[in-house]
């Protein structure tokens, strides 16, 4: 495929998405895709030697904010049938340069017909992300050559901060009087009688969403993971629709359920979800995509409250990545 095309609808899918909602009935048990993978011994060995950490979460600390210092270190695995990578992404909190200018604060408008238009404003923290890799887990004849890929660019803090995990337990609650045996559409969703602040909940998983996923956009192997995953539509398709229609949708078959939070290393206290979504390209599947979802308080916040992520190409059952938070730390102040 040619990589204009890979772009245009990478591009579209984080910038673009029309919201319907499908699924069916929801459960609390966790994919067994998503049972954890340990992290390989190669792999652990980079990461002490990089002084990465690969266990270990804070708990809840300070105030909504990043500060310089607040760090989650994330265990990718990719899978594709017998064969087993895997990488570690550790993104980090830094102080902004004084030699240059911050970046604008960021606004973002949403318009549906299930609500009014709504905008959020965020503005940028400046971060830095290493990523080692590859490393073979399993199915490798000869082990793939690793090496270090480094970095920066701003996340939009105040995006982040609105999480999805609300989102998903709205939706959860919601579940119980809509069918999701079917597309729920926004005159569907409207139908729920949403109040002002569980529209903005609704709405406010765009920006959530997008600003999560920036982190692939700056990351050239996770995107190259991307394009192995994502069932682009024929040329003849493009064609017919001019171009790339882009549906991401609520839904993969199941509705947002709850999570066991021990499952995710987080506290009993904690509410977490399971938040499955489909994306279309020209009304055909092209993707399928489950986060796991839970408050984006810090240390939390520099991942906007994702503490997993699993990736499924459409008609591969053997294919998937997923993304596991396996630490989380907030700088303390001395």
């Amino acid at each position: 495929m040619h990589p204009l095309v890979r772009q245009l609808a990478v591009l579209t899918l984080l910038l673009r998405a029309v919201w319907s909602v499908s699924g069916a009935e929801s459960a609390a048990k966790r994919p067994l895709k998503l049972h954890p993978i340990p992290a390989c011994p190669a792999l652990v060995i980079a990461a002490q030697e990089h002084q990465i950490p690969i266990e270990g979460m804070d708990s809840a600390c300070g105030t909504n904010r990043l500060r310089p210092g607040d760090a989650a270190s994330i265990l990718v695995t990719f899978i594709q049938k017998k064969k087993q990578t895997q990488w570690l992404l550790e993104v980090e909190a830094i102080a902004p340069d004084p030699a240059k200018q911050t970046g604008k604060p960021a606004k973002f408008e949403v318009t549906s017909s299930f609500a009014p238009p709504m905008t959020f404003e965020s503005k940028p923290a400046p971060v830095k992300l290493r990523m080692l890799g590859p490393f073979g887990v399993a199915g490798w004849n000869k082990p793939p050559q690793s090496e270090v890929t480094r970095a920066r660019f701003s996340v939009n803090e105040d995006f982040l901060g609105l999480g999805l995990d609300e989102a998903a337990a709205l939706l959860s609650r919601w579940s119980t009087k809509m069918d999701f045996n079917k597309s729920v559409t926004s005159k569907a969703l409207a139908a729920m009688n949403p109040s002002p602040a569980e529209q903005r909940t609704v709405l406010s998983t765009y920006p959530a969403l997008i600003s999560y996923f920036k982190i692939v956009q700056h990351t050239k192997g996770l995107k190259d993971l991307f394009y192995k995953l994502v069932e682009l539509p024929s040329v003849w398709s493009m064609v017919k629709h001019g171009g790339v229609d882009v549906d991401l949708s609520f839904g993969n078959g199941a509705a947002p359920s709850a999570a066991n939070p021990a499952d995710w290393n987080l506290p009993a206290s904690a509410s977490a979800y399971y938040f499955p979504w489909m994306l279309r390209l020209n009304d055909e599947p092209a993707l399928k995509l489950t986060l796991v979802a839970t408050s984006p308080r810090p240390p939390l916040l520099i991942g906007g409250g994702v503490v997993g992520v699993l990736i499924e190409k459409i008609g591969d059952e053997e294919t998937y990545m997923t993304m596991r938070l396996v630490s989380a730390s907030c700088k303390h102040e001395p």
